[in-house]
């Protein structure tokens, strides 16, 4: 007898017996695999047919793999559904990446294979694909120099120590009533912790507050970010960049979170400096002024209630663009950049530190009225918990 189809557990048919119909085995096709909204991550599964042969199915899935004809010894998952037809969701698959995908079910020791199925995962969605491009075959890359997770205990560690110092990059101690201290920082449960505290220093009354900065210099095209819960004081919560020189400056972030003040605690500071100096001494400050400088969100948000991102695009000497949440806030306009050619008409050319820190700016008891009354007697400042300001991490993007 000639064996017209191979069953699972038998052959059917015979040549002598055309009239007779032809046994159709238990088969299984392959769903289309569809990529989900995880570049990692795809649906698939299979459809079996029954046939004549009572095939008993001890198990059923998808294998998969980077090359042709994949099989169980591959890759595989298994369902546990009890129908006919299933879907599985394959996870921790590699980016950009070709795979091949068959269903399967196993029956009597034997396993049938469905048709192969091709699919190729997603590139991964970039954290900054807000930005604007990077340019022709060029991706925003992260730095590692310039960038910190702080997922560490403590800062002796070599991811602290490696790139970043406990104090302003050329050991200036602040404007007082600030004074800048390593004491007032720590780096615990995967971030960076501000506090302020009052104190003397050789007799003058003094804040200590906290500052770290980058060992090197980095210049534009950059963008930097860092995702900060703001504290709930009259204290300037920073992120922020400087040239060597003190010439050229670049405000990411500037925020004062006393929610006492409906004011300021609902909006960010969004700016830059250009200074003239000679012989040390400041000759001009440029600051871009007026309330476009200072970005409310229109829903009334405190910014210290929450953590938030906050970035700045530092695209060339004349181009920044501000970033909150991943959102376009604030570009200053090119006029605004050195209208009075401090730079002497450079722009922001200059590399410059990335710095961290809190301080109470002098300014703002000088204002009429005062916005800030005595810092030593303030409520927010004496809070130590109204006083921490909380950095997640800090991060660093080129163009390669």
């Amino acid at each position: 007898m000639t064996c017209i189809f191979v069953s699972l557990l038998s052959c059917g048919g015979s040549d002598d017996s055309p009239s007779e119909e032809t046994p159709m085995p238990t088969t299984i096709i392959t769903i289309s695999p569809v990529k989900t909204t995880v570049f990692s991550e795809i649906t698939t599964g299979g459809k079996i047919t029954k046939g004549t042969d009572n095939a008993t199915i001890s198990e059923k899935g998808v294998c998969w793999s980077t090359s042709l004809n994949p099989s169980i010894n591959d890759n595989k998952l298994v369902s546990n559904s009890s129908s006919n037809d299933f879907l599985i969701t394959i996870d921790g698959l590699v980016a950009d990446t070709r795979y091949y995908i068959r269903a399967y079910f196993i029956a009597s020791s034997k396993t049938v294979y469905g048709d192969e199925q091709e699919i190729t995962t997603d590139k991964p969605t970039s954290p900054v694909a807000f930005l604007p491009s990077a340019g022709a075959n060029k991706t925003w890359t992260i730095q590692a120099k310039f960038t910190n997770e702080f997922n560490y205990e403590g800062k002796s560690t070599s991811e602290f120590t490696n790139n970043w110092e406990d104090k302003f990059f050329n050991g200036w101690t602040g404007a007082r009533p600030t004074y800048y201290s390593a004491s007032q920082s720590t780096v615990t449960g995967g971030e960076m912790v501000y506090k302020a505290t009052i104190d003397k220093v050789n007799g003058e009354d003094v804040i200590r507050t906290g500052v770290v900065s980058s060992k090197e210099a980095v210049g534009y095209p950059m963008y930097m970010e860092a995702r900060v819960k703001i504290s709930e004081s009259v204290l300037a919560s920073a992120v922020w960049m400087l040239s060597s020189d003190s010439a050229q400056e670049i405000d990411n972030l500037e925020a004062y979170g006393d929610k006492t003040n409906n004011y300021f605690s609902q909006r960010l500071h969004l700016s830059h400096h250009t200074f003239k100096r000679s012989g040390g001494n400041i000759i001009d400050d440029y600051q871009p002024s007026g309330q476009e400088t200072y970005y409310a969100d229109g829903k009334g948000t405190k910014w210290a209630d929450d953590y938030h991102d906050y970035g700045v695009l530092w695209l060339d000497p004349w181009t920044l663009k501000y970033y909150v949440d991943g959102e376009l806030v604030r570009e200053t306009p090119t006029n605004q950049i050195d209208p009075r050619n401090n730079t002497d008409g450079t722009g922001l050319n200059k590399d410059m530190y990335l710095i961290i820190s809190a301080a109470s700016q002098p300014w703002r008891e000088k204002t009429n009225p005062p916005q800030v009354d005595d810092y030593f007697t303030n409520p927010s400042v004496l809070s130590d918990s109204r006083s921490t300001m909380r950095i997640d991490y800090i991060r660093t993007y080129k163009p390669q």
